[in-house]
């Protein structure tokens, strides 16, 4: 004589999955079903996938108000990014560009400081920032570890070099290479707070204006 085959929790959850719309026309069913859960006494099984609904419903909220923002500070950045390549565009000197810096990353992006290293032979005249000395070139080099930027915080004496000064109240340090033809550099921002910029901050916009400076520096004269 066979016996009648068990079912099993997977059984019933297979046939669940199999069929969502069971519980279609069964409301008296419905309605004599609980569900215990963590916020205390059981409950229906349709008020207990109200309660499942409405919190995900609040989870994809937060996360289209995630998106929206997201792309609110893309949109900035970006018209940002724009008025400061039109302005190294329509420079005419490297004072010029100096002056565009200076306007963009201290109006605009609201950097406590920031500087751009000449490596060079050339005698230049201030605000430009001349590095002369080989072993003063290496020492900076030194702090890249190989890497094309770097960001996060650093020694005090080193951030100081970053920003070609003997002293600096900055803690921490976003710095980016400028290799240009005939022209090699370094364009650094810092904040007096030590946790603005962490080495978890993505570059890509120090970056790209590094290379917009690679390109552009060596197109026009020095003054």
């Amino acid at each position: 004589m066979s016996q009648t085959p068990r079912l099993t929790e997977a059984d019933v959850i297979a046939y669940m999955e199999d069929h969502p719309d069971f519980f279609i026309g069964k409301d008296d069913l419905l309605a004599g079903m609980r569900i215990p859960h963590n916020s205390g006494p059981a409950t229906s099984l349709v008020e207990r996938q109200l309660a499942v609904h409405r919190e995900r419903n609040v989870e994809l909220r937060q996360r289209l108000s995630d998106l929206l923002e997201n792309a609110r500070r893309n949109d900035q950045l970006f018209e940002k990014s724009k008025r400061l390549v039109l302005a190294l565009v329509e420079a005419t000197t490297w004072v010029d560009v100096q002056a565009a810096l200076d306007d963009s990353l201290r109006k605009d992006f609201s950097v406590d400081a920031w500087a751009m290293l000449h490596f060079t032979e050339r005698q230049l005249e201030p605000p430009l920032i001349a590095i002369h000395s080989s072993e003063v070139q290496r020492s900076v080099h030194r702090l890249f570890k190989g890497h094309r930027a770097i960001c996060g915080q650093l020694p005090e004496a080193d951030i100081a070099q970053l920003l070609g000064v003997d002293e600096s109240a900055c803690r921490s340090v976003a710095a980016a290479h400028i290799r240009g033809k005939d022209n090699l550099g370094i364009l650094t921002v810092a904040s007096e707070d030590p946790g603005y910029y962490r080495s978890s901050v993505d570059t890509l916009f120090l970056d790209f204006i590094a290379d917009v400076l690679a390109l552009r520096l060596p197109q026009i004269p020095v003054s």
